[in-house]
């Protein structure tokens, strides 16, 4: 009896944490894979009409920004004060980078990608 209790333990633990790996939602944020990124990028270019070189250039803000916003988070302080004037900073970089239509399709995909993971992100509407 103590062995089947002790396999049903470890199994719910193995599944808790695995569950948290997928990235979902909470204070860490939803992290995404490298085909989910990869895929994120492609239906950037396609429906913004960016070249290669302005997804790079948004690529690299992107990557800029989520380091900044990681740091925010270590050691368990979640400022959402501090994460929004990070996400208006990078929106703010990504504006001056592409055309009034390629941010604006830029702001519809993230709205609906946003809607995808539950309305997450923890951007104010």
């Amino acid at each position: 009896m103590k062995k089947i209790f002790m396999v049903a333990c470890l199994m719910t633990f193995a599944f808790m944490v695995s569950a948290q790996g997928q990235g979902g939602q909470g204070r860490g944020g939803f992290q995404q894979t490298p085909e989910q990124r990869a895929a994120w990028y492609e239906t950037l270019k396609k429906e913004a009409k960016l070249t290669d070189a302005k997804v790079a250039e948004i690529r690299k803000i992107e990557d800029e920004y989520q380091t900044k916003m990681q740091a925010a988070r270590q050691g368990g302080n979640f400022d959402r004060d501090a994460m929004t004037k990070l996400r208006d900073e990078q929106n703010a970089k990504v504006k001056a980078a592409l055309t009034a239509d390629q941010f604006k399709k830029y702001e519809e995909l993230q709205a609906a990608q946003r809607q995808r993971m539950g309305g997450g992100g923890g951007r104010p509407n």
